[in-house]
């Protein structure tokens, strides 16, 4: 594309391509008889006097560049280390390599530059070729440095490893500006010494390493330099050793480190010994950078690292400076590290130094909506580029546009501007919108905290409560009361033990609760919101989450309103907590492909061999999951059905991941069973057939699971793979007991489920895990009528999906063909009889809305019973496993009247309806008889209608 200069910029352009005519003969030699060369090199020696400057000192720079192809190919990481890897070979004096680095760097930054102003690399090829010719750079000057200390001290013993050079901030991102400092941090693993003729401490040749390798790329020559190094951030700064040992790290960082560190070492990246790297980074960086927990407090570290920041922006005179002005990259860098600290302790995807790759996980996490995401990264991008044209125009480390005009008109048009109004005006609105996207994440709470309430006098025995109970007089009409429950609540043995950090959170969340949530002061919801404070105890960092952000403590007050069941969860498990800042739940609930993949993207932070935390991360899974479903449901967001529906799929979800780890675990000790089939030997599988609620799309918040598993495993053979082979029984054995203790164990996010396998076939004296040939046959020729009741709530829910659809296909076949339909009229009848004698639990004027006359278990067996009566003739009714279908199944098939459906289906549904919410409430099924009167002695009618003739 061809640039339209101004009069002043043309003039400047020709002065440059005269002194190349005059100074660098073969260089505008070649401009000439290249048209497209020589247009771009308007648009490259408009934006880069370094390039010029280049150009000038080494006149076959360019010609070489253009036939070798480096103007127009991108170089890879490998492409770097071998051109570094010749120049040691070629001259590995610290003068000679010095030189040719220098000259190497000086070709590859014109290249890098070239490329870029002529819009042949993207910004992020531009960051990412930078970083690598550091990386390579780094390497290299680790060895040359090693090789030159070698004849006088020898090496390091092999055990002991080498110098470990850690890559900080942008270049351990990859992120690295044109003329940015590089920043490192030395370290090395073992104690001893070198095997020289002058042997050294480790620590000692170490430092001396490490003094040549900055040597070699940091001092300024005639050749110029390579890189600047920045050695700041290691521990104890400047007044630290060069290099610390990996002891000497890890005591520091415990005893001594910062959250600043923190947030640096995100950064960290490994560019030698990443082997040993590995170790240091598992059981040392990332217990200090990330926490097991969701760690909101770092929002009130970075807000005071970054006021910190702008008030030396201010005193500098740096308020337009792109990197840390308002609006600026270091805005961005915060938004993005502040979650990479907060939750990249539970989700390893977050744990890299890349602020280009975690940015677009953040909207898929729902940490940020996708459009805020896509400003931030519009907005990285341009002041990225604009931060590179500036350190590109004179090779200098700076992030501020240049005061002179002509500068900055060279900026524009090298930032592809039509003038400098135009950028201006660009930048202005990428600034606005940044600075807009972190107030409203760090801001927040700076400004909510200016409340008219001041609770200190609860935590300084000293102080008059006074004027306390005066201010508390605008939160409750019984302010003496409030001031004893807070009085009380923080006289807690836990809360007591807050260290200063948690009180000041504690205060700050209950002067925001009381003032700003009238709901909040209603007694029944104070007392569960407190539950729920007492609860978090020490782990204070869930204070900052409800400081920090006004929707959750919307949110948790909301739920504390609506009762104990939602209160409850949260006590039990804060970590719920997080769930409140997420409200897609009021638009949809995620579906079963999702939540599946949000399951194994937990358990694939969990090694395979750790099966407590892998229970653990199931049962997270489960909290969260159900917890959405409930907030959904008590604001009346998803109607009961699909509250069932929703449960009964978190429940199949859960169940097959448990089975194939419970799978995995004992075939890792067992083998996996096979058997002889026909002459072939094959893999056997199982699965899990779901009865009552869970087969029938019933479950609740507290359901067990009725389960009976199942296996295809038949033939004269029938043995595990492994060396020592055991009999496929033994393993079916060892799996169920496996899976029901995975499903029924306590882990420190409590247990799963509760599971009952009694009906399986022959009851508790029946096989765990059953041939599915012996249940068909158990089916047909033993199965009492209740048995096939029971079958007709049965489904198919976890397993392989051919054995799932053979599981299918016989249940279809025994409710079809094996039931006993001369007598069963008479057998249901007797069967839900005795149930009403022995379980109802309701006196005179009480109604039990589960097991009384016209209740949900009449309805329940009348669909019962018309599906078992016409499955033979209608095989669609028993196509269904819940009540509500079967009856609606019969009716369209003209087997019962609508109009007797429509009665037992709204009935069944305001049953349920009404025992869902009394069990939320930790209320029983037991109710008024008065409430449903109508409603059951129209279905007890219905019931003495078609049991008429029963026994």
């Amino acid at each position: 594309m061809s640039l339209s200069f101004s009069p002043a910029l043309q003039q400047q352009l020709e002065s440059r391509f005269a002194q190349l005519r005059e100074r660098a003969p073969q260089t505008s030699a070649l401009l000439d008889a290249e048209p497209s060369l020589g247009e771009q090199a308007r648009r490259v020696l408009c934006g880069s006097d370094f390039v010029l400057r280049a150009l000038l000192r080494d006149d076959q720079l360019l010609p070489d560049l253009w036939s070798g192809g480096g103007l127009a190919a991108a170089r890879s990481p490998d492409d770097y280390a071998q051109l570094v890897a010749q120049l040691e070979k070629a001259d590995a004096t610290e003068v000679g390599f010095s030189r040719t680095l220098r000259c190497l760097r000086r070709a590859e930054m014109v290249r890098i530059v070239w490329r870029d102003l002529t819009q042949a690399a993207t910004l992020h090829e531009t960051l990412r070729e930078t970083s690598w010719f550091a990386d390579a750079a780094i390497a290299g000057a680790a060895r040359v440095a090693a090789t030159l200390l070698a004849p006088r001290h020898g090496m390091p013993p092999e055990e002991a490893g080498g110098l470990l050079v850690l890559a900080m901030g942008k270049l351990g991102g990859e992120e690295l500006n044109f003329s940015s400092d590089i920043d490192l941090v030395f370290l090395h693993a073992g104690a001893g010494e070198t095997d020289g003729p002058t042997p050294l401490a480790l620590t000692d040749y170490f430092i001396r390493q490490g003094q040549l390798l900055i040597r070699l790329l940091n001092a300024v020559t005639e050749d110029g330099f390579v890189f600047r190094v920045d050695m700041r951030l290691r521990p104890f700064g400047d007044s630290g050793p060069l290099v610390a040992s990996f002891a000497f790290f890890e005591d520091y960082l415990q005893a001594h480190g910062r959250d600043w560190e923190r947030y640096a070492y995100i950064k960290a990246r490994a560019l030698t010994q990443t082997k040993q790297y590995a170790t240091l980074q598992a059981q040392v960086l990332r217990p200090f950078v990330y926490r097991r927990y969701l760690d909101f407090g770092v929002f009130e570290s970075l807000r005071e690292m970054k006021a910190l920041i702008g008030r030396d922006v201010v005193r500098r005179d740096r308020m337009e400076s792109l990197k840390l002005g308002v609006g600026g990259i270091r805005e961005i860098e915060f938004i993005v590290q502040a979650f990479q600290l907060v939750r990249g302790g539970q989700d390893g995807a977050l744990r890299q130094p890349s602020l280009l790759r975690v940015l677009p996980l953040l909207a898929g996490m729902r940490l940020l909506s996708a459009e805020v995401v896509h400003e931030l990264a519009q907005a990285y991008d341009f002041l990225r580029m604009l931060e590179n044209r500036v350190q590109m125009r004179d090779d200098e480390q700076t992030h501020d546009l240049p005061q002179d005009s002509l500068q900055r008109e060279c900026i524009a048009m090298a930032a592809g501007f039509a003038d400098v109004a135009a950028m201006q005006a660009q930048l202005a609105t990428q600034r606005e919108r940044v600075n807009g996207h972190f107030a409203a994440l760090f801001a927040e709470s700076a400004a909510a905290r200016a409340q008219a309430l001041d609770l200190a006098p609860l935590w300084e025995s000293s102080m008059d409560r006074a004027p306390l109970r005066e201010q508390l007089v605008a939160c409750s009409a019984d302010p003496d009361a409030l001031l004893d429950r807070l009085q009380d609540l923080c006289s807690k043995t836990l809360l007591r033990r807050l260290d200063e950090t948690g009180r000041r959170r504690l205060k700050s969340l209950l002067e925001l609760l009381l003032v700003e949530q009238e709901a909040a002061r209603n007694p029944e919801t104070l007392r569960r919101v407190f539950s729920v404070l007492e609860a978090i105890g020490l782990r204070s960092a869930y204070f900052a989450l409800l400081v920090e952000h006004r929707r959750a403590r919307v949110q948790l007050v909301d739920v504390c309103r609506d009762g104990d069941f939602l209160a409850t969860q949260l006590a039990r498990s804060p970590s719920l907590l997080d769930e409140l800042l997420d409200e897609s739940w009021k638009r949809a609930l995620p579906d079963r492909a999702s939540l599946t993949e949000e399951l194994l993207h937990r358990l694939a932070e969990v090694a395979d061999d750790d099966v407590e935390r892998e229970v653990e991360a199931l049962a997270r899974f489960k909290q969260s999951a159900v917890f959405r479903v409930a907030l959904a449901d008590l604001s009346n967001k998803l109607p009961l059905m699909l509250v069932s529906d929703r449960l009964t799929e978190i429940a199949a979800i859960i169940l097959q991941q448990a089975m194939a780890l419970a799978l995995r675990q004992i075939s890792t000790q067992l083998g996996a069973p096979h058997c002889s089939d026909a002459g072939i030997r094959r893999r056997v599988q199982i699965g899990a057939l779901a009865y009552g609620k869970f087969g029938g799309f019933e479950l609740g918040y507290g359901s067990d699971l009725d389960l009976v598993f199942l296996h295809d495993s038949r033939g004269d053979q029938q043995e595990t793979d492994a060396a020592n082979p055991v009999d496929n029984q033994v393993f079916f054995l060892r799996f169920a007991q496996r899976l029901i203790h995975l499903l029924t164990m306590h882990s420190a996010a409590g247990r799963l489920y509760e599971v009952d396998v009694r009906l399986r076939p022959s009851g508790k004296g029946g096989m765990l895990v059953t041939s599915i040939d012996a249940f068909r046959r158990y089916q047909f020729e033993e199965a009492w009528t209740w048995e096939h009741q029971a079958l007709l709530h049965a489904r198919a829910v976890a397993g392989e999906p051919t054995l799932m659809a053979r599981i299918e296909d016989v249940r279809g076949e025994v409710l079809q063909r094996a039931v006993r339909r001369d007598d069963l009229r008479t057998q249901v009848a007797q069967m839900r009889e005795r149930m009403r004698k022995e379980l109802s639990q309701s006196a005179a004027g009480q109604f039990d809305l589960k097991q009384d006359r016209g209740g949900i278990a009449d309805i329940e067996f009348l669909a019962q019973y018309w599906a078992l009566l016409w499955a033979a003739d209608y095989p669609p009714v028993v196509h269904f496993p819940d009540t509500i279908r079967q009856l609606e199944s019969v009716a369209s098939a003209g087997l019962v009247p609508q109009a007797t459906v429509d009665v037992l289906v709204r009935a069944y549904q305001n049953y349920r309806q009404l025992a869902h919410r009394r069990s939320l409430e930790g209320q029983g099924g037991v109710i008024d008889a008065q409430l449903f009167a109508v409603e059951s002695a129209a279905v007890a009618l219905i019931w003495r209608t078609t049991m008429s003739e029963a026994v």
